[in-house]
């Protein structure tokens, strides 16, 4: 583990916003194979519509993420109730949804890509404003 007790104040911070944005991006992950996995069930299975399975999927890994990152990534900025967060929370990863979404119609629809990889590509693009704007307001200092 590296000390930083002798480091400048600002490089501390970096150093922890640092540190968090890893723990972030390992609970991304898995909320990508939640959605991954769901909009390969939903759409390339099931044949549902992109927008209603993609939209499904995102909303089956938030719920995974906002608990994973209420327990592990943000564990020491959890004060208050846990329902006060979900409140912040849900806003501001619903604009990520419409980010992911918007993305993914836009990729599949006008140039072709394929479905999973043009969620791949939002998923990435939501994961930057998600943490954030959670980082900022659901989990602030």
């Amino acid at each position: 583990m590296i000390s930083v007790e002798s480091w400048p104040r600002s490089a501390v911070r970096i150093w922890s916003l640092a540190q968090r944005f890893q723990k972030f991006v390992i609970v991304g992950a898995i909320g990508l194979v939640v959605n991954q996995g769901g909009l390969t069930v939903l759409h390339g299975y099931a044949a549902i519509n992109i927008i209603m399975a993609s939209t499904a999927a995102i909303l089956a890994s938030m719920a995974v993420t906002f608990m994973l990152n209420e327990a592990w990534t943000w564990r020491d900025r959890g004060s208050g109730r846990v329902i006060s967060r979900a409140i912040r929370y849900l806003p501001i990863n619903m604009g990520g949804l419409a980010i992911n979404l918007s993305l993914l119609v836009l990729l599949k629809q006008e140039f072709g890509v394929h479905y999973l990889i043009a969620n791949l590509v939002g998923a990435g693009v939501a994961a930057i404003w998600n943490f954030a704007l959670n980082n900022m307001i659901t989990w602030r200092d």
